[in-house]
């Protein structure tokens, strides 16, 4: 009889795989499938019975039916299970001290919850690495750091996208800019890094590395069979973010080989 098919995250790209020599090792790097890239918050506002609890709950059963770790805050019900009645309609009033009072509290109680629920209980919260300087990540990450220097087109950041998902998303952009003339895309580097890639035919191993400086315009021509690019400085200052590929990318490397290509800062 055949064994039950396992699962195993894979570590570079966080994605599951299957696994069947028996229970898989729990390693450090494996965290649950991430289906979102940033945290996300969709408050619903208006009138009294106007389907506001309706929408949420249909959307919450939706979204975590598909695996999106979802759960609704109603701060109607925070304020019920204070107040259990009130008199009047006076309750609401903006000029009601206590009554606006009661409702702050209410609000900053549903708001505290949902950072609860995003930081600590399974919620999606997307960029654990973001706004890091690259010798943070290797301080803090150093297996995510090697793992994105073997594969950087491939590589996940832990709960972030990949050059590989970048791509799939700019898909319908490229469709649009092939049919326009003269356009303007004002975008991170990330995203300038694949449009270039299109543009000038590089490989996806090559796409990360392409060189695209900050307040910087690139400018692209069409030429036959190609583009020209011509890059125009802004003068504006801005530090130089561009790394090179390290030679030594395993994951048992030495701090200051990890970081032996990174662009003096300060």
């Amino acid at each position: 009889m055949a064994s039950p098919r396992e699962l195993t995250q894979n570590p570079l790209k966080k994605i599951w795989m299957p696994y069947s020599n028996g229970r898989p090792a729990l390693h450090a790097c494996q965290r649950g499938v991430c289906m979102t890239n940033c945290p996300t918050l969709i408050v619903m506002v208006g009138l009294p019975a106007r389907g506001k609890t309706y929408i949420s709950k249909k959307l919450t059963r939706y979204l975590n039916w598909i695996g999106v770790p979802t759960r609704e805050f109603n701060v109607g019900q925070y304020r019920r299970d204070v107040v259990k009645t009130y008199k009047s309609f006076e309750f609401f009033l903006p000029d009601n001290e206590e009554g606006l009072k009661i409702r702050k509290q209410c609000a900053l109680a549903a708001l505290r919850d949902v950072r609860r629920f995003l930081s600590e209980e399974g919620g999606h919260v997307a960029g654990v690495c973001e706004e890091m300087t690259y010798e943070e990540i290797q301080d803090n990450y150093p297996l995510e750091f090697a793992l994105r220097d073997q594969d950087k087109y491939r590589y996940r950041y832990p709960k972030g996208e990949s050059y590989e998902d970048l791509v799939q998303r700019l898909e319908p952009v490229i469709m649009e800019l092939e049919r326009q003339e003269n356009v303007l895309v004002i975008c991170h580097q990330a995203v300038m890094r694949c449009l270039l890639a299109y543009f000038l035919d590089k490989a996806a191993e090559q796409l990360p590395y392409l060189k695209c400086p900050l307040h910087t315009v690139l400018k692209l021509t069409p030429v036959a069979y190609g583009c020209k690019v011509e890059s125009i400085f802004l003068n504006v200052a801005a530090v130089n973010t561009h790394r090179d590929r390290p030679q030594n990318v395993d994951i048992s490397r030495p701090p200051e080989e990890a970081l032996v290509t990174v662009p003096a800062h300060q």
